[in-house]
This record gives C-alpha cells, sequence and structure tokens, in this order.
C-alpha cells in the first residue's frame, strides 16, 4: 500500500516514526528514572523494580508497533480530511459551465452539488450537503423533487416558484437517463413578469387616458344631436370644448408615439455633433410668446460660447419643450421662469448644477447618468426654474412614471398627457445622462438633466 503513496505522504509517515521512536524512549527513560529513585529509596526492591521496568518497556512496545502499522495509511488520510479545496466532482464542474443557478439531489434528499448562483439563491452559506427541504420553501419544487426521485422522470418537470413579494423563479426538476441524482434548474422570470405587468399597466393607463376624451365627445355629440339640437346658442361652447378633448386626444396619442419611438432606440448611442446653445435657442423660441400671452416671464441665462454635445437635436429639443412647458403650466401670472444652462468639467459638477442650487430644498435624482464613474469628461448642463406652489416629497420618487401627475400637490387639475416627464426620463437614458427634480414649497420647482459633452476638435469622440 506504501508504494502507491506520494513522496510528501513518505516524507510524512517517515517523521511521524522518528516522533514514534522519540516518544518510545523518553517514556521508558522516565518509567526507569522513577524505578531507581523508588529502589534507591528503599520503596521498592531491585527485582520488583527490574519487573516493573519490563512491564512498562513492553506495554510501550507494543503501542508502538501497533500505531506504526498503520502509519502508512494515516498520513494520506489526514491530508485528504484537513484539505482546505478538495478537487471538484464531475458534477460540480458541469454545474459551474451552466448559465443559470443549478444543483443536485440525491435520494436522500440532500444537496450534494451545485454552483455559485445557486449557493446565492439557496443561501448556503457554506453548509455540506444540507437537506432540500431546510432551504427549499416551496411544497411544489419539494413535491417535484420528490416525485422526480421517486419516479426517475427524464422528462423535466417545471414549478413556479414565488420567493420574494416581487420575485418569481421557474424551477426545471428532471432525473436524466440513469443518473443517481436529481437535477435542478432554475430560471429568473422576474424581468419577464415586471415586463408584461408594465406593459399591462401601460396599456389600462392609455385606454384610460384615450377613453376621457372620446366620452366626452360623444356626450356632446349625443347632446347636440338630442337634447341641444335647436340649441344653436350652445352649440359654439359645445364645439369649443369637443375641440379642446380633441386636440388633448390627438397630444396624448403624439406623445405616446414619441415614446415609443425613443424606448426603440435606447439602446443607440447618439452620433450626431449639435450645438447646445442652438438647440435651446429653437426650442425655447415659441415659448417666448406664449409666457408673455400668460404674464410669465421666460428668462434664458446662457454661458457664452458654443457648448458642442452629441446629441440628437430633435430629441432634446423635445426635452426643452416639456420642461419649459410644464413649468408654464404651474407658474401663476406674474411670475418667473428661468432656464439656465451651461459646461461643466465633470458629470459630478453637472449633477450639482442642474439638481442641487438651493438651500433646504427636497431633491430626488430622478435618473442616475450611465455615464462612466471617476472620469472627468466634460459634460452639459440644463437646468428649468418655475415659481409654482412646488411639489410634496411623497410624490418625487413616482415623477417620470407614465401617467402620473402630481396635480393636487401643485395647485388643482391641470391639463396635459402625463407623459412629458417621462419623455424627458427616456431621453435622458437615450443620451446616457441624468434627470434631477428639486422643489420647495410654496416656493417653486427646478428640473435640471445633465448628459455628456462633445469632445474638442482633434480628439475622437
Amino acid at each position: 500500500m506504501s508504494e502507491g503513496m506520494s513522496a510528501d505522504a513518505k516524507e510524512a509517515a517517515k517523521k511521524a516514526l522518528t516522533r514514534r521512536a522519540r516518544d518510545f524512549v523518553t517514556l521508558v527513560a522516565c518509567f526507569g528514572a522513577i524505578l531507581l529513585l523508588m529502589w534507591l529509596t528503599g520503596a521498592v526492591g531491585l527485582i520488583e523494580a527490574f519487573a516493573a521496568l519490563l512491564v512498562a518497556a513492553s506495554v510501550a512496545t507494543a503501542v508502538y508497533v501497533g500505531t506504526a502499522s498503520i502509519l502508512p495509511i494515516s498520513p494520506r488520510f489526514a491530508i485528504e480530511q484537513t484539505a482546505i479545496t478538495p478537487e471538484p466532482s464531475d458534477s460540480t464542474v458541469m454545474l459551474d459551465a451552466l448559465p443559470l443557478p443549478a444543483f443536485e439531489i440525491d435520494d436522500e434528499q440532500r444537496i450534494v452539488a451545485f454552483n455559485e448562483e445557486a449557493e446565492f439563491i439557496l443561501r448556503l452559506d457554506g453548509r455540506v450537503n444540507p437537506r432540500a427541504s431546510t432551504v427549499i420553501r416551496s411544497p411544489g419544487l419539494l413535491s417535484a423533487i420528490e416525485n422526480a426521485i421517486q419516479s426517475g422522470t427524464v422528462e423535466p418537470a417545471a414549478v413556479e416558484v414565488e420567493s420574494g413579494p416581487d420575485e418569481t423563479w421557474r424551477a426545471y426538476v428532471s432525473r436524466p437517463g440513469k443518473a443517481r441524482r436529481t437535477l435542478v434548474v432554475l430560471e429568473d422570470l422576474t424581468p419577464v413578469r415586471r415586463a408584461a405587468r408594465a406593459r399591462s399597466d401601460f396599456l389600462a393607463n392609455a385606454s384610460h387616458e384615450l377613453r376621457t376624451p372620446l366620452t366626452a365627445l360623444s356626450g356632446f355629440i349625443e347632446t347636440m344631436r338630442g337634447p341641444a339640437k335647436d340649441d344653436k346658442d350652445s352649440w359654439d361652447r359645445f364645439l369649443a370644448i369637443m375641440a379642446g378633448e380633441t386636440q388633448r386626444m390627438s397630444r396624448l396619442i403624439a406623445d405616446l408615439l414619441s415614446l415609443s419611438r425613443i424606448e426603440s432606440s435606447e439602446h443607440v448611442s447618439p452620433r450626431e455633433r449639435e450645438d447646445f446653445v442652438d438647440i435651446v435657442s429653437d426650442a425655447t423660441h415659441a415659448f417666448s410668446a406664449i409666457a408673455s400671452e400668460k404674464g410669465v416671464r421666460l428668462d434664458v441665462r446662457a454661458e457664452s460660447g458654443s457648448i458642442p454635445v452629441i446629441a440628437h437635436r430633435d430629441e432634446m429639443i423635445q426635452v426643452v419643450e416639456n420642461l419649459v412647458s410644464n413649468a408654464l403650466k404651474y407658474s401663476a401670472e406674474g411670475g418667473q421662469i428661468v432656464l439656465s444652462f451651461g459646461l461643466s468639467g465633470s458629470m459630478a459638477d453637472a449633477r450639482i448644477k442642474a439638481g442641487q442650487s438651493w438651500m433646504g430644498a427636497e431633491r430626488m435624482t430622478l435618473l442616475p447618468a450611465s455615464g462612466r464613474p471617476g472620469t472627468k469628461e466634460r459634460a452639459v448642463w440644463m437646468r428649468v426654474e418655475d415659481q409654482g406652489p412646488g411639489i410634496e416629497r411623497e410624490h418625487l420618487p413616482r415623477l417620470g412614471e407614465r401617467f402620473y401627475r402630481a396635480d393636487q400637490s401643485r395647485g388643482g387639475k391641470i391639463t396635459g398627457t402625463g407623459l412629458g416627464l417621462a419623455i424627458v426620463k427616456h431621453i435622458m437614458a437615450h443620451h446616457r445622462g441624468g434627470f434631477a427634480v428639486e422643489t420647495r414649497i410654496g416656493e417653486g420647482t427646478a428640473f435640471g438633466v445633465w448628459l455628456p459633452a462633445a469632445r474638442e476638435e482633434g480628439l475622437s469622440d
């Protein structure tokens, strides 16, 4: 058996034999010294002392020979037991190659092999071969595992597992071929379920928003064809309301189409080099007259010189228009809207200028910029301030959601589609930029955006 031992094992066995021999000599010498002392003091006779020494030597020899006979095996056994990182089994290697969380269960329903993803999800925390029932809380999955062990089902059984308030997994349980273990593979359904829920909510909200103007139109048409058929004086008022509802429905459809177009191209970064000064100028040109009609002063404050930016021109114009239009809705007569923008040395500095300018204000980052952290790339920022009623803090996290309007906190019912801020948020995500809000109750609200600036001429973008 010792012939199959490695050089390290043989060396360990040799050292162990040396230690045993030393212990044997030490034991016999100590016992002999004690007997010699007792003989010198007269406690025992010479014959008794010599006999006791022979007995002690015989016992020590027996122990030495008995333990030495198993030394060629003991070192190897000890090395195997105390190994820190044992060689992984074939099952573990195969499970590690899978892109999904997976683990194997033996006939005693113990988890005997797993990959890193499964260890994290099951929260094994270093436990060795735990029973499946101690880490799996789904009765359906435990039942599928038991059925696979008993019946040896080759076709995987799919079981959905709810592991949290908003987390769903699908477990595939099978016992392939003549395998001695049951394989469980987990698939995360959470993103799919969230997307389906988002689509359902979007369709429900869109249909509701479209139904409102359609119901109004239908009601006025019936009124004009029925009770008000001969009341021609009321028709102008009815037609004006119908025209307003028609425009509202047109705006809603246009915003839905715009949002859909932005989402479809959100993964493709813009490549056009534009001047942000021209973008703001074109976007605010028409709003000067609208603001004057409402008795609101629009103050545009810009840094001197051009501000180059890599952006989709029409989308950034839409950002400016939506933020200015939103500020006009909540500005009273005699108020002021301040639109300021400029160029900063970094994204962090641009974020501060866009969304952190008021002392004692409530703030919320609606979209963090996806730029490279720690870099000093230049950034463009823009901030639109109004003097409206402000927004309560509980509404801030939901700003930017589709069809969400915090009207009650901003002075009553305001007409609009509820998609303006959602469009801004998606456009800024398309441009790898950020979006933030800052508000003070009774004093006003400011929305800010920032995005990477174009690199200087002569440098590649």
